[in-house]
């Protein structure tokens, strides 16, 4: 698990920032959104409590239950470890529950948030799909994902990364191998293979259950942001704001499926500015 805590201070208002990675990621993937976060909104807010947990099929986390009720159960753990700890607390103590999340990790936060609607004081999604509607659909999805994971045991982890860089949805990340980059991509390669299977077949968008009629219901102010290029997630973030009067949908340009990384200025400027506006 990956925690980034900066030191307590005397004041009363702290966020706790859960923030959850997609498939294949990591807690350490939100670095750089983090610092051009706290670079925004240094003096806005007493405290920033990044808390990053490391998802089951992940990082040290590779050989946990990866179900939808595993990940849930992971998640809740997590929290309860953590206001134990002191690390986060809830509301009452002056401390608001910020969710950000990516992809995979914005399939659990959502989840998260449809079962206990009144936790979250906002929520952030990037690049979220709140389930395959059609049964058909979620079949052909549970088959292609099953056949993916048994190339991946078959073929490797190597050709799996190169397979998985290679989708139009992920490819645009690629476009600027900067040093973080370069970094995520070796913790990429230190990936557990039988992980990424439980991961991919337990928790993949087939077997995830479809919330869609379960988002007016959430009572967080929510945030969704995607890239202008990612055509399939805008319209997806559309009916979601369309579904819930408190959904705000942002686009960031030139950027695909994952704009916190590909231009995390640009995702970090709309989130504090929608952090001000709705989190007090």
């Amino acid at each position: 698990m990956s925690s980034f805590l900066k030191e307590t201070s005397d004041k009363n208002l702290i966020f706790n920032i859960y923030a959850l990675h997609g498939f294949t990621g990591s807690g350490l993937d939100f670095i750089p959104l983090k610092a051009s976060i706290e670079s925004i909104l240094s003096g806005e807010f007493d405290e920033l409590n990044w808390l990053c947990p490391s998802l089951p099929g992940h990082g040290d986390s590779s050989d946990l239950d990866c179900s939808v009720q595993g990940q849930y159960d992971f998640l809740k753990k997590y929290m309860q470890l953590n206001a134990s700890q002191g690390n986060a607390s809830d509301s009452s103590h002056g401390h608001k529950n910020i969710l950000i999340a990516y992809s995979m990790g914005s399939r659990l936060g959502l989840y998260h948030a449809t079962q206990e609607t009144d936790f979250w004081d906002a929520i952030i999604l990037i690049g979220v799909n709140p389930g395959i509607r059609s049964e058909t659909e979620r079949a052909l999805r549970r088959k292609s994902d099953k056949e993916l994971s048994e190339n991946i045991e078959k073929k490797g982890l190597s050709w799996f990364l190169d397979y998985w860089k290679s989708l139009p949805l992920i490819r645009t990340q690629y476009k600027g191998f900067d040093d973080f980059q370069q970094v995520r991509q070796m913790r990429k390669s230190s990936l557990d293979i039988k992980g990424l299977k439980n991961s991919l077949v337990h928790f993949g968008q087939g077997v995830f259950p479809d919330l869609w009629e379960l988002i007016p219901d959430i009572k967080s102010p929510l945030l969704l942001i995607n890239g202008d290029l990612d055509l399939k997630y805008c319209e997806i973030s559309q009916q979601f704001s369309d579904s819930n009067p408190k959904a705000l949908s942002k686009v960031i340009k030139g950027c695909g499926h994952a704009p916190h990384f590909e231009s995390p200025k640009s995702t970090a400027e709309v989130i504090a500015t929608f952090l001000k506006k709705y989190v007090t």
